[in-house]
């Protein structure tokens, strides 16, 4: 009954106005987005986006397998021969029809495997109540930080026709060092990551109206486990 009551004292908010909301008064979007939640405008402009990344990005993306290869110490000079030779004429399936199942993929697994998470704290270890629908809507509408970092990133990475393009610590270190898992954690303190925490942390309190020091800390612990799982996996298999 609480609950009915706090829906029908908010008015539900236009896509275009919760986009903006989600990066400038979060806490104001996510209570918008418990009362309804909707995940459908978040998710296409994510899939947009990231499909732009994948067309402008195919060049740059075989230059990197190219040297990835070049750089391996886990195959014969015949088989990087092999490799390279397959690469000069990648064709379009694998330039872009590929990466591009990846992202379709990607833009519901993403915010589902959130939510999961989500679920997993909130609901059973912390004895809040939510469900999936919302806690989905809710991952995918924060997915709207990443959104503005791939705007922001793109132009720069394509003027420099490289990923080097970094928003973190990361600045202030050699590139050439960048498989260091030094290097790693420095870029792991980024601007963007730094904001997604902050969404997501408001968004993780509003939904369960948990504390700030709950949400922070619960959000910040989970980046931190993450982030060493994967630079964990990427000093064992070197990528």
């Amino acid at each position: 009954m609480e609950q009915n009551n706090e829906n029908k004292a908010l008015e539900p908010l236009s896509p275009a106005v919760l986009a903006t909301k989600v990066l400038t008064e979060p806490t104001t979007a996510f209570e918008n987005i418990k009362a309804y939640p909707n995940w459908i405008f978040p998710v296409l402009l994510s899939l947009i986006v990231s499909l732009s990344f994948v067309y402008y990005t195919q060049d740059i993306n075989i230059e990197m397998q190219k040297k990835n290869i070049l750089e391996s110490d886990r195959f014969t000079e015949e088989q990087k021969d092999a490799a390279l030779e397959r690469l000069e004429d990648p064709g379009v399936f694998m330039t872009l029809i590929m990466p591009s199942i990846g992202v379709v993929v990607s833009v519901f697994l993403v915010p589902a495997f959130l939510a999961a998470v989500f679920m997993l704290f909130g609901n059973f270890a912390f004895g809040g109540n939510a469900d999936f629908k919302t806690l989905f809507s809710v991952s995918a509408w924060a997915g709207m930080v990443g959104v503005v970092e791939a705007l922001i990133k793109l132009p720069l990475i394509v003027i420099k026709h490289s990923y080097d393009v970094y928003t973190s610590l990361a600045l202030l270190m050699d590139p050439a060092d960048s498989k260091t898992m030094l290097f790693k954690l420095a870029n792991a303190v980024d601007i963007f990551s730094i904001w997604k925490i902050i969404v997501f942390s408001i968004a993780f309190g509003v939904v369960y109206k948990f504390s700030k020091g709950k949400s922070y800390g619960t959000m910040i612990s989970l980046y931190v486990v993450f982030t060493f799982i994967i630079i964990g996996l990427g000093q064992l298999f070197n990528f």
